[in-house]
């Protein structure tokens, strides 16, 4: 008979979940680094044309895939959460959807992906989601009459 030895496994099990933990934490301290430090860079300003200009879209698009997989991860099961959570206010309110299309809105709906206009400041990120009406009422111009352009001169 063959004597197993489970604690050796069990050893080599926690020590490679730390070593993840430990990955996982990395990343996402660089990715809020990089996200602090960008915008700095940018208020130095950068000639339009010119061939630093077009490097730095190359970076925006790099730099947009890679703050992508760790944020994109969070905010999925932030909505599967959500889209569970959900569910479970709709019965547990008699299937009152209110309460519920609150909460999916909220998890489910915003940015899940990073685009270079995220990271020019161009376009928000939305973490929480907003309620189809609420951001069509943000993107209607106030009831303030656009200032007129002068004519030009004849």
């Amino acid at each position: 008979m063959h004597n197993f030895q489970g604690e050796c496994l069990i050893g080599t099990q926690n020590s490679f979940l730390a070593q993840l933990r430990k990955a996982v934490a990395v990343v996402m301290v660089l990715s809020m680094c990089h996200l602090t430090v960008i915008p700095i860079a940018w208020g130095q300003g950068k000639e339009e044309g010119s061939t630093e200009a077009t490097e730095s879209q190359g970076g925006l698009g790099v730099a947009s895939v890679l703050l992508t997989i760790p944020y994109g991860i969070v905010k999925v099961v932030y909505a599967g959460l959500g889209a569970i959570i959900g569910g479970f206010a709709y019965v547990l309110t008699g299937f009152d959807e209110k309460p519920a299309k609150k909460i999916w809105d909220t998890s489910l709906r915003g940015t899940y992906v990073i685009t270079p206009e995220h990271l020019k400041g161009d376009k928000p990120v939305r973490f929480l989601g907003v309620p189809p009406e609420e951001e069509a009422a943000s993107q209607q111009p106030s009831g303030e009459p656009a200032p007129m352009a002068p004519e030009p001169p004849k």
